[in-house]
C-alpha cells in the first residue's frame, strides 16, 4: 500500500516493489499516469530534475494544507505560490494537471496527494538507480 512506503534504502528499489507502486498509483491516482508512462525511458537527468520538481509540488501542497488549516505562513504570498507553480509548469508540463488540481483539493485529498507525490518520488529515484546501474556507476 502507498501508506506503507517510507523512505527506502538503495536495496529497497527492487523491480517488484516499484511495479506494485506504479500499479497502485496508476489505478488510484490517474493524474500521475502521464508521468508514469514516461518513467521507463527517462534518463538520469530527466528523472533527477523531476524529483526536484516534485519537491516543489509537495511544497505547494503543503502550503495549501496549511491554508486549509488556517495555519499558513503569512510570509508566503499568493504571488509566491503562483510563481512557483508557473516555474514548475514551465519546466515539466506533465505536472500541470497536478498543479491545477491542488487548489481544488480538500484537506483529506491534499494529504493523500502528498503521499502520492512521495510514491512518485520513490519511483523516480528508483529509475535514477536503475540508470546508474545500467551505466555501471553504482
Amino acid at each position: 500500500s502507498l501508506l506503507m512506503n517510507t523512505n527506502p534504502t538503495d536495496d529497497e528499489y527492487d523491480e517488484y516493489d516499484i511495479s506494485d507502486l506504479i500499479d497502485e498509483l496508476r489505478t488510484n491516482y490517474p493524474l500521475v499516469s502521464a508521468i508514469l508512462d514516461k518513467v521507463p525511458e527517462m534518463e538520469l537527468e530527466e528523472a533527477g530534475t523531476l524529483v526536484l520538481l516534485v519537491d516543489g509540488v509537495r511544497w505547494l501542497g503543503k502550503m495549501h494544507a496549511l491554508r486549509l488549516l488556517s495555519m499558513e505562513d503569512k510570509t508566503v504570498t499568493d504571488e509566491m505560490i503562483q510563481s512557483k507553480a508557473n516555474e514548475i509548469r514551465a519546466k515539466h508540463p506533465l505536472l500541470a494537471n497536478i498543479l491545477d488540481r491542488i487548489r481544488q483539493m480538500n484537506l483529506k485529498e491534499t494529504y493523500a496527494g502528498m503521499l502520492v507525490l512521495d510514491g512518485l518520488e520513490h519511483i523516480l529515484k528508483a529509475r535514477q538507480v536503475e540508470v546508474l546501474r545500467e551505466k555501471g556507476l553504482s
